[in-house]
């Protein structure tokens, strides 16, 4: 605990001298400038250990094979982990996710109780049935715009995404339409995990991540990091 509380401790970092993180650029958490939420909160975390991070935008699906095959160390971001992969302890962004619907086609809005049996769509492995407590039908798509377009088109019930992520689409999009014909409700809520491989260097990339996340935590920076983009700073509990 000493070792924790004065600096992290260094023995898992006796090996790496670089990690490389994968997955897509989001804007305000993985710009491609280089900065964002992500961006910095790895770069703090690994920074105290000398480690250089290496960033590789890729598609999730792509990021999560580059971390099953040991190609890359970690991909960000994501609420479950299947074998091989595994989560690390403490998540990076902590929030509501969102639906985007036509009012007329959906009706009043009942909660969670109003997706029963619809159709939602959202991006290639973003979500899963799991993520809803409720009967769903689904389908995936590759952008959050052509996620968008099917609803705008009538082709599903429910786009679903991060509330900012929806946004970016609605801004993005090309396809004529009235927002006060369509509505934007929580869905549910979720935790935002770095996903790695259950491998020795995979058990030590994520203890070194843990630790840094701790050290983070008890001294007052990682708020700051949040506060500095504008999200709202996770519960975080320490043992």
């Amino acid at each position: 605990m000493l070792c924790l509380l004065l600096f992290p401790c260094a023995s898992n970092a006796a090996d790496i001298d670089k990690v490389i993180v994968v997955g897509p650029s989001w804007e305000k958490f993985t710009n491609l400038d280089g900065t964002g939420l992500y961006h910095e909160i790895l770069n703090e975390v690994f920074g105290l250990y000398g480690i250089n991070v290496i960033r590789e935008y890729v598609p999730s699906e792509r990021a999560y094979d580059l971390v099953r095959a040991g190609r890359a160390d970690m991909m960000t971001c994501h609420d479950v982990a299947r074998n091989p992969l595994q989560l690390a302890k403490y998540p990076m962004f902590a929030g509501p996710y969102h639906v985007f619907f036509n009012k007329k086609r959906i009706g009043e809005w009942k909660g969670e109780e109003t997706l029963r049996d619809r159709t939602l769509v959202w991006r290639i492995g973003y979500y899963s049935p799991a993520n809803f407590p409720v009967h769903v039908e689904y389908k995936e798509v590759k952008t959050g715009g052509s996620a968008l377009g099917m609803v705008l088109l009538g082709r599903v019930d429910f786009y679903v995404d991060d509330l900012s992520f929806i946004e970016t689409s609605i801004k993005e999009n090309k396809i004529p339409f009235d927002m006060a014909d369509y509505d934007i409700r929580v869905a549910g809520y979720r935790t935002y995990h770095p996903v790695l491989l259950q491998s020795q260097r995979g058990n030590q990339v994520m203890a070194l991540y843990d630790e840094g996340m701790e050290r983070l935590i008890r001294n007052g920076r990682l708020r700051e990091i949040f506060a500095k983009w504008g999200f709202e700073y996770p519960p975080y509990k320490l043992d």
